[in-house]
């Protein structure tokens, strides 16, 4: 059979199109699709479908530490707003999650928080702030609390330290024992032996860390120490009657495992 000359011209058409329908596909679908064609060479079959295929994302993992910024002496004098503050004793705070967002405009609600300590769910902790685990300076998280935790590989720009309610649901995990009594899970220890429970801003018990000193980098395939430390020469509080509400002052810090490796 003696070739045509539009029987040669539409294998020719269909080179020169195809490649500026494929990229036309590309450019409105964005990243998140999948494409799969055929076309047989002759312009006589070309199909091309899309399918939704989100990329995998690379992750590292995190491994959280709590500690005081030094050992407070006994009854350590904490800076007030009013005039004759009570020397504080203790800080009991019962923590239920620590989490991270890489947004700094990231809300209560807003999806993508990172969980950094997944076994607090299961198991809430109640901690003193104030104390420090024999000479360390450690609050003594336990072996369960500081497995690494596996996150997205991201700059993360925000930390909240979650806290169990004032009142917990029925539904709601709480440790066995409650150093703050019949007052809440969240509380101060005064010298002269009163306790007031913690107010918080919100209907959520919890501490936001600022963005200038939570800011930390997780990089793929890494582990990432975390330390976050808590300051109570930089902290305040605001006293009343019935409870008090404290400002407390974080600090973070974050080290990858190979230079904790290397400066060893």
């Amino acid at each position: 059979m003696q070739r045509t000359s539009a029987m040669e011209f539409a294998p020719s058409v269909f080179r020169r199109v195809f490649p500026a329908v494929l990229l036309l596909c590309l450019a409105n679908s964005g990243c998140n699709s999948c494409y799969s064609g055929f076309w047989n060479g002759n312009g006589s079959g070309l199909a091309v479908s899309t399918s939704s295929c989100p990329l995998t994302k690379a992750t590292g993992a995190v491994i959280v530490r709590m500690s005081v910024a030094s050992a407070p002496p006994a009854a350590a004098a904490f800076p007030s707003p009013f005039a004759s503050p009570r020397d504080v004793q203790h800080i009991f705070v019962t923590l239920h999650g620590i989490e991270a967002h890489p947004s700094v405009m990231a809300g209560e609600d807003s999806s993508g928080w990172e969980e950094l300590v997944p076994d607090l769910a299961a198991h809430p902790m109640q901690l003193d702030l104030l104390a420090v685990n024999g000479d360390s300076r450690s609050l003594g998280l336990p072996a369960s609390a500081t497995a690494p935790a596996t996150i997205p590989a991201d700059e993360y720009r925000q930390l909240r330290l979650r806290l169990v309610s004032v009142h917990p649901s029925k539904d709601d995990v709480i440790p066995e024992s409650n150093d703050c009594g019949n007052v809440g899970w969240n509380c101060i220890v005064f010298a002269d032996r009163s306790v007031k429970p913690l107010e918080f801003d919100g209907p959520v018990a919890e501490f936001h860390i600022t963005p200038e000193r939570g800011l930390f980098r997780v990089l793929p395939d890494d582990v990432i120490h975390l330390s976050i430390e808590f300051n109570a020469a930089s902290s305040f509080f605001f006293a009343s009657n019935t409870v008090v509400h404290l400002v407390p002052v974080f600090s973070v810090i974050s080290r990858t495992a190979s230079s904790i490796d290397s400066a060893q």
